[in-house]
């Protein structure tokens, strides 16, 4: 079996590098390493024309012509791949062990070969904290009531898994400049029975350092003084709006699944944030996604009945609120039990 690493690059060369060399040491034999380059401007092109040269697995290459944006590129290293799995790590993350895609052979021949997957990672930013999206190596399933309750897990694109055959049925421009094209593609999959697993084994290291520093988050631009304050809606607009797309798309509708999508996110996911700019001394950021996140703002909420939108708005205002008036200092206590039950509801 032919596994494809797929890497979507832009710039930051030297961590692509550091990557590279610890991917180098995988004890897999039939792998290969695809990099869509979406016109970088640093040195990009040439560093890797010298690495492939000599490096342990073959490098397959290309540069767009044009910046296509990271939805385009994403899909595109997909469809750059021969492997009959495309496995997607950020090009800032690396593979966790030498043995993470012999682990990986070895669980999809034991189990059928399944589709779509993602696994868990360790943060090399954070001292080697877990990040766990996956409890247990196993099979969930396919169909729309999966694929809605395991939607989080595509946010992040280190450690996702694709059957590459199906990924290309499925693969569509339709959701490219939402930077949520990997969940709309994730959901739309499963919906129409591509069948999802999880790998509780963290194969993927996330967040490199270099030279003990990380690459710019979203902690460096969140506002924390009032000067500073604006409106924002942390993308969670758009994320609901490709999960209804996808559900749309695949024939899978209900007013139950939209109701779904809207209270998970004002009930989980819209508080969560609140409180993580909390944590992160940025009130301001914070006030700012209450103001932004009400629901009227949102295109899709006229998608739910008058009852549902009821509802919605008692979400909000209590979650938001709430998470407002949470001391910081209880969030820390809580924060890991907290995440893990959320995960799984």
């Amino acid at each position: 079996m032919k596994i494809s690493i797929c890497i979507p690059q832009y710039n930051r060369i030297n961590y692509l590098l550091k990557s590279l060399s610890i991917i180098e040491r995988q004890n897999y034999p039939d792998l290969e390493i695809v990099i869509s380059d979406d016109c970088s401007t640093d040195d990009t092109v040439a560093q890797i024309s010298a690495l492939s040269r000599t490096y342990k697995f073959p490098i397959v290459f290309d540069r767009n012509e044009k910046n296509l944006g990271y939805d385009r590129n994403y899909r595109k290293c997909i469809e750059m791949a021969s492997g009959d799995y495309a496995f997607v790590i950020g090009n800032d993350d690396s593979l966790q062990t030498e043995n993470s895609i012999t682990f990986l052979v070895d669980f999809l021949q034991r189990n059928n070969l399944p589709d779509i997957g993602f696994c868990n990672m360790i943060e090399e930013r954070t001292g080697g904290g877990l990040v766990k999206r996956a409890w247990g190596n196993k099979v969930i399933g396919a169909g729309a009531e999966v694929a809605l309750r395991n939607y989080s897990s595509f946010s992040f694109v280190g450690g996702l898994i694709y059957k590459r055959s199906v990924f290309l049925k499925y693969n569509t421009a339709k959701y490219d400049g939402s930077i949520y094209a990997q969940m709309y593609l994730g959901v739309y999959m499963i919906c129409n029975d591509a069948v999802l697993f999880c790998i509780e084994e963290p194969l993927v290291i996330k967040d490199l350092l270099l030279d003990d520093t990380a690459i710019n988050s979203y902690k460096d631009t969140i506002a924390r003084s009032w000067k500073e304050y604006k409106v924002v809606d942390g993308g969670l607009p758009s994320v609901m709006n490709v999960l209804i797309g996808a559900l749309q798309d695949s024939g899978s509708i209900t007013q139950a699944r939209i109701y779904y999508i809207f209270r998970r996110i004002y009930a989980i996911t819209f508080p969560h944030w609140v409180l993580d700019y909390k944590e992160n001394g940025a009130f301001p950021e914070a006030w700012g996604l209450v103001k932004g996140l009400h629901p009227s703002r949102n295109k899709n909420f006229t998608l739910l009945s008058r009852m549902n939108r009821f509802r919605i708005y008692l979400w909000y205002y209590f979650a938001g609120y709430a998470a407002l008036l949470t001391p910081v200092f209880l969030f820390k206590l809580i924060k890991q039990k907290l995440y893990a039950v959320l995960k799984r509801s």
